[in-house]
């Protein structure tokens, strides 16, 4: 678990050091630099995406934590296995009439 921590803790810091590097170089841009506007926007949509993926990482290991997660797939897999004992029944009855 320890590893998992600096692994998370790694990635954070390495997000907000290309948030940052992102950030000058759109201020460069702004004010006149030579960084092609094209690739500020392939890097916005790479920090983009690299957040999107931490965020939802982030949700699945807390939801694992809470035990919704599994809660929920195991209510989901009662209610299925349910309705097709019931449709089962019914297409037995259905059949013998």
């Amino acid at each position: 678990m320890r590893k998992k921590n600096i692994v998370d803790t790694l990635v954070i810091v390495l997000l907000i050091v290309m948030g940052i590097i992102l950030g000058y170089q759109v201020i460069k841009a702004i004010i006149g630099g030579t960084w092609a506007t094209e690739n500020i926007i392939i890097a916005g949509m790479g920090m983009f995406l690299a957040g999107l993926f931490v965020i939802v990482g982030f949700l699945m290991h807390q939801a694992k934590t809470l035990g919704i997660l599994s809660e929920r797939t195991k209510n989901i897999g009662d209610n299925l296995r349910k309705l097709g004992n019931d449709f089962k029944e019914h297409t037995k009855e259905k059949h013998k009439s």
